[in-house]
């Protein structure tokens, strides 16, 4: 049975290691104004508080031994370990207390064991006992998930057990920062190693060809797959009859052309992630691909990059959502929009998410054509968190709005000629910074959607931890010298007045500046 850890039962074990920390008087208050209240936490099975504990982290789980004689041994009892904190120190951090903490560990089982944290040049967290831990006690969901402070990546060993008949039940495997190969040359691999594993994710890790082909065979049921900056790979297939999502991210400081290519043969595959150099990436057998993140990079657009990314566009034109770079529009924009041809491959696509800077006017104009080129589409949403200009209080302060971007020639298909975004209906533009760039793609946007009801703007200005629709006030909030708030909202009160004077073609549009970020509609499409 699986037990969820709502906020109810939170708050009842959260009660109990409150009153311990109640002087006694407080107590005796506590518990005149309880005695006919009947404490249902108490009230529940060693079995059902063993798998509430088994929903908290280590710290929280070792603290409620002190609540009772009852609680003394229940943590031990605990079917999930989650040390989400690892101790950090920038000389030799002490992970001597886990150890301990392993050690007293009475449960037959560990349905889900996990460990995050940062370490330094010195750290030297026990990964092979925590795995070997985790393995005995029958583990399912393992997670090492470390993160380094350091420029030198470190990779940390990995037991052989790992790559034993021990790992045959794991079903989800998440790790970063270690050397992830098999046991030594001449030592037989099991025949069931990772023979349940559905979810598999390496992040930062030393890999090889080998070990990828190795895993892809031996992981039959496999539905996730994540290879996210790793080292050691140069021609990687990636191929499986149940994989349903894949992410692949090369280094980015990988100049040395030790990187070859990614090829993906997968026909069960729906959602897909690419960070790289497009040329480097092919695609084959993908018929219900639906979700793309395409992040291309800056290349030399020959004759061979021409044909390359045609045939690869080819094989994407049936996607419902893409995420992308300023790769793929240049790339239209070249070889379609220059010459005056429209751009019709994308006919089923419904969102799009641009990231990245628009750097001229030949940009936004491009944009805006590739949108137009999309009849179906219903949701954008850009996003100028690359954009390394000034930031919005930078320019103000000079008493001005910076151009981003250089003046260029115009389009030769301008986009006034592709016709309205007939289905559009909501637009977000995130890290507004009221910019001429910007400002041509608000005033764009709201004169072709002829259905628009949403344009959000989401200011690149302010605490972000501070989630209300109100920018002004955030930045009478945010410290600056007094006259400086009074020219910046001077300023973003002309930005707004001039945006709510634009044409628009749709009447029932409705324009909402704010900072928090509306991020959840696009997370979901990828399980994060």
């Amino acid at each position: 049975m699986e037990v969820v850890m709502d906020s109810s039962l939170r708050r009842l074990v959260n009660r109990r290691l409150e009153w311990l920390e109640m002087t006694k008087d407080q107590v005796s208050d506590w518990n005149a104004g309880t005695t006919r209240r009947r404490d249902r936490l108490s009230a529940l099975p060693n079995t059902v508080l063993s798998r509430i504990l088994s929903k908290m982290p280590m710290d929280s789980v070792v603290r409620t031994s002190i609540l009772s004689k009852r609680w003394s041994n229940l943590w031990k009892h605990t079917q999930g370990v989650d040390f989400h904190s690892l101790p950090f120190s920038d000389n030799q951090a002490d992970y001597s207390p886990i150890t301990r903490c392993l050690d007293l560990l009475l449960s037959p089982q560990i349905i889900k064991f996990t460990t995050v944290g940062h370490v330094s040049e010195r750290s030297n967290p026990d990964v092979q006992r925590w795995v070997n831990f985790a393995l005995s006690k029958n583990v399912r969901q393992l997670t090492i998930g470390l993160m380094s402070v350091s420029l030198a990546r470190r990779f940390f060993q990995l037991p052989d057990s790992l790559f034993s008949n021990r790992s045959k039940i794991l079903e989800h495997l998440v790790l970063s920062f270690v050397d992830f190969k098999p046991p030594r040359p001449g030592q037989p691999i099991a025949a069931s190693v990772f023979s349940s594993l559905k979810l598999l994710v390496l992040t930062h890790c030393k890999l090889a060809d080998a070990t990828v082909d190795l895993c892809l065979r031996k992981c039959v049921p496999l539905e996730e797959l994540v290879i996210n900056m790793c080292e050691g790979l140069k021609n990687v297939n990636i191929s499986g009859p149940n994989l349903r999502l894949i992410s692949f991210r090369c280094l980015e400081d990988s100049d040395d052309g030790e990187f070859r290519s990614l090829r993906v043969d997968a026909p069960l595959v729906g959602n897909l992630v690419y960070s790289g150099d497009l040329t480097k990436f092919y695609l084959n057998n993908c018929p219900v691909l639906q979700i793309l993140l395409l992040q291309g990079r800056e290349e030399p657009m020959n004759e061979a990059y021409t044909v390359h990314v045609r045939e690869l566009i080819d094989q994407i034109r049936h996607v419902n959502t893409m995420i992308l770079n300023f790769a793929v529009v240049e790339f239209v924009a070249k070889v379609y929009y220059t010459r005056g041809i429209p751009f019709q491959t994308f006919q089923n696509l419904t969102h799009v998410f641009w990231y990245g800077p628009l750097k001229s006017p030949n940009a936004v104009y491009n944009l805006v054509a590739f949108l137009g080129d999309c009849p179906s589409l219903i949701e954008i949403a850009v996003d100028f968190r690359e954009e390394s200009g000034a930031v919005f209080c930078q320019c103000i302060s000079e008493g001005h709005v910076a151009d981003e971007y250089e003046e260029g020639e115009s389009s030769q298909r301008n986009p006034y000629e592709v016709g309205n975004l007939e289905k559009l209906e909501i637009a977000e533009v995130r890290c507004f910074s009221g910019f001429d760039g910007e400002m041509l793609l608000v005033r764009l946007l709201l004169e072709k959607a002829v259905n628009l009801r949403k344009l959000w703007l989401f200011w690149r200005l302010g605490d972000l931890s501070v989630m209300h629709d109100n920018v002004l006030q955030d930045i009478t909030k945010s410290g600056y010298p007094q006259q400086l708030s009074d020219t910046i909202q001077e300023e973003a009160n002309s930005i707004i007045a001039t945006i709510l004077n634009f044409r628009k073609a749709s009447p029932r549009v409705r324009i909402k500046f704010g900072q928090e970020w509306r991020i959840e509609s696009w997370r979901r499409h990828f399980g994060d």
